[in-house]
């Protein structure tokens, strides 16, 4: 077979790569799954999705070899042995590496620097692509700029092997530095949010692919038998298959047993399901009419499941089967008044929360609420936990508990931040909340919903909030009846899972508990330390020694211990600004973290106890300590 020949089979082999690819996960799905999955279904949809991504992927390898091989009629060998066109083809690979580093730097740039700053993705998307086009002039520049340097300098610098030459030689290292640089960018990510199910589905077409070709264009076996095989028959039947499995997939109901089972068992195939709603959201709400996405309306970007809908208006707008009934003098928060078309959007239109008389003995007092992102329960010294031996991790917050309520048995409502707060603030269910977008996975939280904060504004307290972490933005809706709300010196995701916080954070706490007791204020301070969740930073004050996964429970220990100095220096300010005598103190955590237990690490990931799990001290001036042990 001729070089030039080679793009036919590298098509085939790619696209049956994909196929087989899709078998497997089909195979893997199944048994993952624990309820019965309907095989028919899931067959066509892998063989759908699977094969819509060989078949573009396969087009897209035979035009990009075919490409490549004609433009050397003599192939590799031709490069390889004359050494003027060897440091020829070299040196334009240089200066084409250099002009693609430019454009990466310059998009790099421009996504820290605007795109990142965004909150609208379609204005996002736009200025990306928009930086891309304004800088690949600059990077064409810069290559051709470089042509004849790039040449000179791969004819002085670099050797030529017999069995590669330069140009060979030159794209092992390039293959070595990506491999290199994909394992640098991983080492630096959170890989607790990654997931590799897509990676791991990529690499088995990408294996598969291989022994197919192995067998069908090397092997004697393969060949003899292909030759008796109409080759052009069998590339149109499965590429026709393809494409009708994906339209029938397309039409899959949203209530099918077989969704749960993709996104809970799957390798690839719940990203492509996922891919698929994306390409086919007509109106851009983030849900679609296709494979399951469950848009009643996809040419109307106000409905989508999830969204409030506006009783008596004669839309759905929720996707839940019909518009909710208008209901004469009560709205859907329990207002006593009609609602109105305003209802789905505004806060403001809500009447505020009437005061209430305090009952009798009631605490009327300040409250300082402190939450710990990512703290197990059984991490504190009053249940039992020592690291080293007969050392509590804890000692601020055990000596709280002994003085307050420690209420021992306390699970969050959701395994993760972007849920479980929003729970606590509104006491309900993650399910019962109303957000913008459900699906997604930091949802912004609608202004209708009541938070514990307003009702307690309404009773004379001055709510203020004091973070630093990139959840904590005001977009989030977490705000609400808030008169400060700070969040100075917060980064990005990547930047927040490797800061320490608490050092900036807890001093300005305690210069805003300054101010509040030298005016006499009424106040509730929410503050949220992000010790210890991860990636897990080594402090100097508590020196590791483990390694592997023994290592990072080492320095999950101590960044408890380390958020629990700061804690305690928080506590102490208090008692020092005479605050102590009438500032209720409450500790929480958002949720867990797991260590195994049940196959899973971190956190976000099941609802077992050692991710949901949290401690919880409530303690109030005058009141006598207790532990609760009942279920809260």
């Amino acid at each position: 077979m001729r070089l030039r020949d080679l793009y036919g089979p590298v098509a085939a082999s790619t696209f049956a790569g994909f196929a087989g690819a899709g078998l497997v996960d089909v195979l893997i799905t199944a048994a993952r799954s624990e309820t019965p999955v309907p095989l028919p279904a899931l067959l066509v949809m892998a063989i759908g999705l699977y094969g819509a991504a060989g078949l573009l992927t396969a087009m897209a390898l035979g035009v990009l070899s075919a490409a490549v091989l004609n433009a050397s009629p003599g192939g590799f060998r031709s490069i390889r042995d004359d050494p003027g066109r060897d440091r020829t083809v070299a040196g334009a690979i240089l200066a084409t590496t250099i002009g693609v580093l430019v454009l990466a730097a310059a998009a790099a740039a421009g996504q820290r620097l605007l795109v990142g700053k965004m909150a609208s993705q379609l204005l996002a998307t736009i200025a990306a692509a928009g930086i891309v086009a304004l800088s690949a002039p600059l990077a064409a520049a810069v290559t051709l700029g470089l042509l004849r340097g790039a040449r000179a300098i791969a004819g002085a610098v670099l050797p030529r092997p017999r069995a590669l030459g330069a140009t060979g030689l030159l794209l092992v290292v390039l293959l070595a530095a990506g491999v290199l640089a994909a394992v640098f960018a991983l080492s630096r990510a959170d890989w607790r949010v990654l997931d590799l199910g897509p990676l791991m589905a990529l690499a088995l077409a990408a294996l598969l692919g291989l022994a197919h070709g192995i067998f069908w264009y090397v092997s004697r076996p393969g060949k003899n038998l292909a030759q008796r095989i109409p080759g052009a028959v069998i590339a149109v039947a499965a590429a026709a298959l393809a494409v009708a499995a994906m339209m029938a997939g397309a039409r899959i109901p949203e209530a099918s047993p077989l969704y749960p089972a993709i996104t809970t068992g799957s390798t690839g195939l719940r990203f492509g399901v996922l891919l698929a709603r994306a390409l086919t959201d007509r109106d851009g709400d983030g849900f679609s009419a296709r494979f399951g996405g469950g848009d009643c309306d996809d040419a109307d970007a106000t409905v989508y499941p999830g969204a409030e809908d506006v009783p008596g208006d004669g839309v759905d707008q929720n996707c839940e089967g019909g518009d909710a009934p208008a209901v004469a003098g009560v709205n859907d928060v329990g207002d006593p008044r009609q609602p109105t078309a305003a209802d789905a959007g505004g806060a403001d239109k809500q009447p505020p929360i009437k005061a209430v008389a305090p009952a009798a003995g009631a605490f009327a007092g300040n409250l300082l609420v402190i939450t710990i992102d990512a703290l197990r329960a059984d991490r504190l010294g009053v249940s039992g936990y020592t690291r080293p031996p007969g050392r509590s991790l804890t000692p601020a917050l055990d000596a709280l508990a002994k003085r307050g309520a420690y209420f021992r048995r306390v699970w969050s409502q959701a395994p993760n931040t972007p849920r479980s707060f929003p729970a606590i603030l509104t006491s309900r269910y993650p399910s019962d909340i109303a957000w913008d977008k459900p699906g997604v996975n930091y949802p912004i939280v609608l202004p209708s919903n009541r938070t514990f904060f307003e009702g307690l504004a309404a009773v004379g307290l001055r709510p203020i909030g004091i973070f630093s972490h990139f959840y904590f933005t005001p977009d989030r809706g977490l705000n609400k009846a808030f008169v400060e709300w700070s969040n100075d010196g917060a980064g990005t995701i990547a930047e927040s899972n490797k800061d320490v916080a608490a050092p900036r954070i807890v001093p300005r706490v305690i210069e805003r508990l300054k101010k509040a007791a030298a005016r006499k204020e009424r106040f509730v301070v929410w503050t949220h330390l992000f010790e210890p969740h991860s990636s897990y930073v080594a402090h100097k004050e508590f020196p590791t020694t483990l390694s592997g996964v023994p290592g990072l429970m080492e320095k999950y220990d101590y960044e408890v211990a380390f958020v629990d100095r700061w804690v305690g220096k928080l506590l102490d300010a208090v008692k020092a600004l005479g605050l102590a005598d009438n500032t209720a103190v409450v500790v929480m955590a958002d949720h867990g973290e797991a260590w195994g237990e049940h196959k899973a690490y971190f956190h976000g990931q099941d609802l077992f106890d050692e991710q949901l799990r949290v401690p919880l001290i409530i303690s109030v001036p005058g009141k006598p300590p207790r532990v609760i042990d009942e279920d809260v």
